[in-house]
């Protein structure tokens, strides 16, 4: 099993409302994740220093470090910026929204709040935050997490699945003579024509992703794979290519 996949996700909250806290905290652990609990600002980047959550729930008015600064502080911090953060607000009090959103706050909840509305935001915005995370900022397809979680889902189900590798011959060349700008172009190029190609070959849907520079991977049908490389080759305007696909029982994972 993939460990990444396993993990439960790690809430931060961050509240010196000790009831509230504690309700929050509740909740989250009755939803399957993990809690950390911070009771102001200054206490929870003591916490991030050493255990990195993968979302905070922040109060806005608190001792020491408010909730505001607290936010403020973090997506200043290369290591911090992309954390997700829910704002705790006052009820009606629309300022507050604002100020905490215009800070860099994902979302937010308003006091009173329920547990339904409360796991359904943290839940969300979690995904959100792993979906923008896990595509690349240079083609948009997914990345190695993706990747990795295709295969286990198929794996899991118990279908027949075939994995494709697909990579450009000499393309540290092509970085050295034209540039690392065309060799972006380059990528993109080839991710544009991956992708007709998986669209063309119709149900059940392939996947397509990313590793990272000119790596891609798809994992399709078996009977997919030939009408889906044929049609990548004749569709790429970036001939030197190779594509090395092998076809994996039910079940199986690849290498």
């Amino acid at each position: 099993m993939d460990p990444e996949v396993d993990r439960k996700d790690i809430i931060l909250v961050v509240d010196d409302d000790e009831d509230i806290a504690r309700f929050v905290e509740f909740n989250l652990r009755l939803h399957g994740f993990d809690v950390i609990h911070a009771s102001d600002g200054q206490e929870a980047l003591e916490v991030i220093e050493r255990q990195r959550p993968d979302l905070a729930v922040v109060d806005l008015m608190m001792p020491r470090i408010d909730g505001l600064e607290l936010t403020r502080r973090l997506r200043a911090d290369p290591m911090t910026s992309a954390l997700p953060v829910i704002m705790l607000t006052a009820k009606g009090m629309t300022v507050d929204k604002v100020h905490g959103l215009s800070a860099g706050a994902d979302d937010y909840l308003v006091k009173p709040f329920d547990t339904a509305e409360l796991v359904a935001r943290v839940s969300s915005t979690l995904r959100r935050n792993k979906e923008f995370r896990e595509v690349s900022p240079l083609t948009g397809l997914p990345g190695n997490s993706r990747i990795r979680r295709e295969i286990s889902d198929r794996v899991r189900h118990g279908v027949d699945y075939a994995v494709g590798y697909i990579d450009i011959d000499r393309f540290k060349s092509v970085n050295d003579r034209y540039g690392f700008v065309r060799g972006d172009d380059f990528i993109s190029a080839l991710a544009r024509s991956l992708h007709r190609a998986v669209v063309a070959v119709g149900l059940p849907p392939a996947f397509l992703g990313h590793v990272g520079g000119d790596d891609f991977v798809i994992v399709c049908a078996p009977d997919q794979v030939r009408p889906l490389t044929s049609r990548a080759s004749s569709t790429s305007r970036s001939r030197p290519t190779r594509s090395t696909t092998r076809p994996t029982g039910s079940g199986a994972s690849s290498s």
